[in-house]
C-alpha cells in the first residue's frame, strides 16, 4: 500500500532533487525522496546495531567472537 503525502520544499531542497533526476540517480521526484528515506532508514539500523554492540562491550562480552584469536595465527615478518 502507499499513501501520497504533500509536503513543502524550499528553492535549495527542490534543486537537490532536480539534480538527483538530471543526474540519473533518481527516475523523478518521487524516487529522489523515496531514496532518501531509504537512507534515513539504514542509518537508524545502523544506530541501532552500534548501540547493541556497545552493549555487549560495556558488558565485557566478546563482541565479534568468531574472529577471536584471528590476530593470533602464525604469519610471515614484514621484514
Amino acid at each position: 500500500m502507499t499513501t501520497q503525502i504533500a509536503i513543502r520544499l524550499d528553492d535549495r531542497e527542490l534543486a537537490v532533487l532536480d539534480a538527483e533526476v538530471v543526474e540519473g540517480r533518481a527516475a523523478n521526484r518521487s524516487e529522489a525522496v523515496r531514496q532518501g528515506i531509504a537512507r534515513l532508514l539504514r542509518d537508524q539500523r545502523y544506530r541501532a546495531e552500534e548501540a547493541a554492540l556497545v552493549e555487549i562491550a560495556r558488558r565485557g562480552e566478546p563482541v565479534y567472537p568468531d574472529l577471536d584469536g584471528l590476530l593470533d595465527l602464525p604469519h610471515p615478518s614484514l621484514d
